[in-house]
């Protein structure tokens, strides 16, 4: 560590200048500190210790306190960015001997962090679409707030229609049914959009390098499979410091730039927020906080939508584009696997079809009261006792609680058909990513 360090410093001393150089320095000057006290402790254990084997087994414990340090120190112990408002101060002095008296002199500088605007908008649902259906209520798009700046900040959002498709093709087709799109943001109490939980319209108190989840909620007209609807949600930096209360809208920094008008008909947070256009005003620089807008550009033309004024870089505001399209919510894939009598793949008379189903749930939002049936092919008999559900074996009649599948007509058989009902009669959702596998065995007659 302590030549670790020392490298370090002729390295920042060289390349570095300002309020970075000090805070690293800062650091250094406190690696090399710990440095200094362990191998004083060494020492003393050392002294204490004549064998040389103790020596050694010492050494390599410090060896290995002092590389667990480094590690700790180079991710914990370095703040390169200062908070908005703090103050930097630098103080320089001089000595010298007036005859023959020897005299000190100093000057100091002090000034005030600016408050840098940064944020980042994404879309996050896995760099594809969200699947809907048809006629579909309150379909659910995901998007992260981060902020990137060095100030605590509210942010107004906002979602509207935009062009074209994100993903490519198909071409955006159809816009959400008018007036039903709605923004709120995760609450933190439950993973996922609750209607109950997720109430807020704007990002309240966000941290430097903390992120938001914000949903954008949307009903959908009567379309057909695959048409797709492009939406982009736009979010305006504002003040924080009041928890719970909405910060005014920041829209113009003391560098000239300015926020544009806001959404169509100027609304953020579902109707709360009217936001308009920034004047420009230059200040000169002052010792104060003074505001800088340093966030970025939208990056697509999606992203800046005809009905929305260019997301340019440096103007309070930044969007990201999502979509929705629409599809069936669950897929399904089957395949059969033969086994015959003498362990081939014969399909011949007695031997055993094995039907496998593999079913999931796309998108980000769960499905309810899924149930799926599979009818048993003509010209072959199920056999008794064969579902298996996610490796486990299942009865061919419902047991309440143990299992929800059952063999149709087992009671007067031939069996029709098998049925799985994955919501246990309608009280468990089934939610995104997850696949259930589903066996069953038939023999051709």
């Amino acid at each position: 560590m302590f030549f670790y360090s020392v490298f370090c410093a002729v390295f920042v001393n060289k390349n570095l200048s300002g309020n970075g150089r000090e805070i690293i320095l800062k650091n250094i000057r406190y690696n090399l500190g710990l440095c200094g006290f362990g191998i004083s402790m060494m020492l003393k254990i050392v002294a204490a210790n004549n064998k040389v084997g103790d020596t050694v087994n010492i050494v390599k414990q410090y060896f290995n306190i002092f590389t667990a340090l480094i590690f700790s120190l180079l991710l914990f112990s370095s703040n390169v960015f200062s908070a908005a408002g703090d103050l930097i101060s630098n103080t320089a002095t001089i000595s010298y001997d007036l005859a023959g008296v020897p005299t000190m002199t100093n000057a100091s500088t002090t000034f005030t962090e600016d408050r840098r605007v940064n944020f980042v908008v994404a879309a996050s649902n896995g760099g594809l679409t969200v699947p809907v259906i048809s006629d579909m209520t309150d379909a659910v798009m995901q998007f992260i707030i981060t902020n990137t700046g060095n100030d605590t900040h509210d942010f107004l959002i906002a979602a509207v229609n935009t062009s074209p498709n994100p993903f490519g093709l198909p071409a955006d087709y159809f816009d959400p049914l008018l007036g039903t799109v709605q923004t709120f943001v995760e609450s933190g109490v439950t993973n996922g959009y609750q209607a109950v939980e997720d109430t807020a319209v704007f990002v309240d108190e966000l941290a430097p390098g903390v992120s938001s989840t914000v949903y954008v909620l949307a009903d959908m007209p009567t379309v057909v499979i695959d048409d797709v609807a492009a939406v982009v949600l736009i979010a305006q930096v504002a003040e924080g410091g009041s928890p719970g209360i909405e910060g005014a809208f920041i829209n113009a920094d003391d560098n000239g730039r300015i926020s544009p008008d806001s959404a169509p008909a100027g609304d953020y947070g579902n109707g709360a927020t009217n936001v308009p256009a920034g004047v420009s005003t230059i200040n000169a620089d002052t010792l104060g906080m003074e505001t800088v807008f340093n966030d970025p550009a939208g990056l697509n033309i999606e992203d800046l939508s005809t009905a929305l004024v260019t997301d340019i870089v440096g103007n309070g505001q930044h969007s990201d584009a999502g979509a929705y399209q629409v599809k069936s919510p669950v897929n399904i894939v089957k395949s059969v696997t033969v086994i015959d009598t003498l362990g081939g793949n014969d399909p011949h008379s007695g031997a055993t079809l094995r039907y496998q189903l593999n079913v999931t749930v796309v998108g980000n939002v769960a499905v309810d009261d899924l149930v799926i049936v599979d009818a048993i092919p003509a010209n072959t008999t199920y056999t008794d006792d064969s579902i298996i559900l996610n490796g486990v074996s299942q009865t061919d009649v419902i047991d309440l609680a143990t299992d929800y599948s059952r063999a149709i007509d087992i009671l007067s058989k031939p069996v029709v058909s098998i049925e799985v009902d994955l919501s246990e009669g309608g009280v468990v959702a089934i939610g995104s990513g997850v696949t259930n596998t589903i066996i069953f065995e038939v023999t051709i007659n």
